[in-house]
Parts: structure tokens; C-alpha cells; sequence
């Protein structure tokens, strides 16, 4: 697919083959889930040879970072541009962003400033706890699952010094990825879930990044502690997990 965007094998410019020497750095940089890195070098490399996929590829990067506004921008930008060169993706590319538009509706329907204002007046622990309450109503399995799904989300797609709980989590309690992968492979649990996790991502991707990246680090950290009560023989990491939350 992406060699047919680049063009086909006779010798090309110096700003090509620039640009597709830093792409294919990027997708070694995301299969590796070095997710910024990838992102950097797919901008880079769309800058060197403008053309659709490197913004594809950056557009399902920001789509796991929860980030729609902009895996938007970049998907009409390569919708317009596989136009203009002969558009064999356009199918796959409007799918890609119909789905993308539907998960970002109250970033753009008019809720969005209510949204933020609720959560300046109210603060991350309440507004965080209302919405896994809505969403998941106190089931244990669902609960459990969204946990080990975000841990692995965001060991996989995030700046993991952003997430501290997850972060002590990872270093301690699931060091072994076949500990993450065994429970998100449970098939009936996942099929519960995935309706849940399209309307989680759907409220919580009305806040900006920052704040976004940090109720959902709370809200990992306050389904651990409600799903490990405290005991005698209490690890010393998992302090840190259960001073209060701050503002």
C-alpha cells in the first residue's frame, strides 16, 4: 500500500528518498511502540515528501493516544492529497475517519466547554469517579479489564512518566506482559467491554491531552485500589498508589 503512495521503484529526488527512509524509520519506531519517536519521524518525513501515509500512520498513532482531533486533521489532509495522486485509499481512508468523527462528537457538538467547566469547578478525582461510574456501574470484571486494557495502552502509546500509577504499576504488579496479555485475551470479558470503551474514549477525549492523560491515570489507579483492598502485608510500592489525589 504505502510503497504504491511513494511511488514506484525508478530513482527519485533527494527529498524523496529522505522522506521514505524517515518513514520506514517511523514504522520501525511504532512497531516497537516507541510511539513518540514514530510520531516525530512520520512528521518528519511527510515534511521532506508530503504525500498520505505517513499521516496515516500518525493518524492511528494519535487515534490510540485518544487524541481524534487530530488523527482528524491528518486523514482529511491525506483523504485531499490521495485525491490529487490518483486515489486507490479513499475507501479505507473515509471508514478511518468516519469512525474517528463519531468518537470525537462532543468535542465538536457544543459540549466541550461544559465539559471543561464541569471539570475546573468540580476537579480530576470527582469528575474521573463519575465517569467509570456511569460507564462501567461498578462491575469487577469490567472494571478489572479497562484497567489492564489502559496499562496497556499507555505502556504501549504514551509518555509513561506522564501516568505515575501506571508507571508503579508496570514497574511492580505487571513487570511480565504475559500477565497484561492473558487477561485481555478473556473473550467473553472483551466482548462486554468494547461497547464500554468506545463511550469511555468518547468522554474522555472531550478534555485536552493533559488533562485527559491525567484522569485516566487516576482513574487506573482508583479501580486498583478498589479492586486490591489495603492489608498487613501491604508492598511498600503500594503506598504511593493510595495517598489522596490531589487537584
Amino acid at each position: 500500500m504505502f510503497r504504491k503512495m511513494f511511488g514506484g521503484g525508478a530513482s527519485q529526488s533527494e527529498a524523496y528518498e529522505a522522506g521514505q527512509r524517515l518513514f520506514h524509520e517511523a514504522m520501525a519506531a511504532a512497531t516497537e511502540y516507541r510511539t513518540s519517536e514514530a510520531i516525530a519521524l512520520y512528521t518528519r518525513s511527510f515534511e521532506k515528501n508530503p504525500n498520505p501515509a505517513p499521516l496515516i500512520n500518525r493518524a492511528k498513532l494519535y487515534r490510540w493516544r485518544l487524541q481524534f482531533e487530530e488523527a482528524i486533521r491528518d486523514l482529511e489532509i491525506a483523504l485531499r492529497l490521495d485525491k490529487q495522486q490518483g486515489d486507490q485509499f479513499g475507501f479505507a481512508l473515509g471508514e478511518e475517519l468516519r469512525d474517528c468523527k463519531v468518537l470525537a462528537t462532543n468535542r465538536f457538538n457544543g459540549q466541550k466547554d461544559l465539559f471543561i467547566t464541569d471539570l475546573a469547578n468540580k476537579g480530576y478525582d470527582h469528575v474521573s469517579a463519575r465517569l467509570v461510574d456511569s460507564i462501567f456501574k461498578g462491575d469487577g470484571q469490567l472494571l478489572g479489564y479497562h484497567m489492564v486494557n489502559e496499562i496497556d495502552n499507555v505502556k504501549k502509546f504514551e509518555v509513561i512518566t506522564d501516568f505515575p500509577a501506571v508507571k508503579i504499576l508496570l514497574d511492580n504488579w505487571m513487570k511480565d506482559q504475559t500477565v497484561i496479555d492473558s487477561v485481555l485475551s478473556n473473550p467473553g470479558i472483551r466482548a462486554a467491554y468494547l461497547d464500554k470503551r468506545m463511550i469511555f474514549e468518547m468522554m474522555i477525549c472531550v478534555y485536552e491531552h493533559t488533562d485527559m492523560v491525567k484522569m485516566r491515570d487516576i482513574i487506573v489507579r482508583k479501580i486498583w485500589c478498589l479492586l486490591n483492598p489495603p492489608s498487613i502485608r501491604q508492598a511498600l510500592w503500594e503506598f504511593g498508589l493510595r495517598e489522596p489525589i490531589g487537584s
